[in-house]
């Protein structure tokens, strides 16, 4: 359970620093109002890990030449979702759609990658104030 919710914890902050960062990088053409954060970094994120494995096996069974291409596939039918179910996303141009895919796509994935490592590290952080019997210096 606590494997799960690290994970869960790890790519619901790689999914707010995706969105707030491309929103901050392409500025009105990606526009994520802040009364609306949570609520479209939920469902990006929820659409985003549902979405990734029914996509992935379909690709597979039909065009295994972009598998590879699932997790930007996923990000843009997650981005759709949540521009359609919220108000807190509004992507207003192709260009906008296009360079948003790609930056939530990227920075989700260093996201992944980079803050179980950080999370760890806190974690870790934690067991200092522990007594730990360290040989003695020779």
């Amino acid at each position: 359970m606590e494997r799960f919710l690290l994970k869960a914890a790890v790519f619901l902050a790689s999914a707010v620093a995706a969105l707030a960062l491309t929103s901050l990088l392409l500025g009105d053409d990606f526009e994520l109002k802040i009364s609306g954060l949570i609520t479209a970094t939920v469902i990006f994120a929820l659409a985003q890990s549902l979405l990734s494995p029914i996509i992935e096996r379909q690709i597979e069974k039909r065009a295994r030449a972009v598998v590879g291409g699932v997790g930007i596939i996923s990000t843009f039918v997650a981005l759709l979702i949540t521009a359609t179910l919220t108000e807190g996303l509004v992507i207003h141009t192709f260009g906008a759609w296009a360079g948003g895919t790609l930056l939530v796509w990227l920075i989700t994935a260093i996201g992944v990658w980079v803050l179980p490592g950080l999370f760890d590290r806190i974690g870790d952080k934690g067991d200092q104030g522990k007594a730990v019997d360290k040989p003695a210096a020779e």
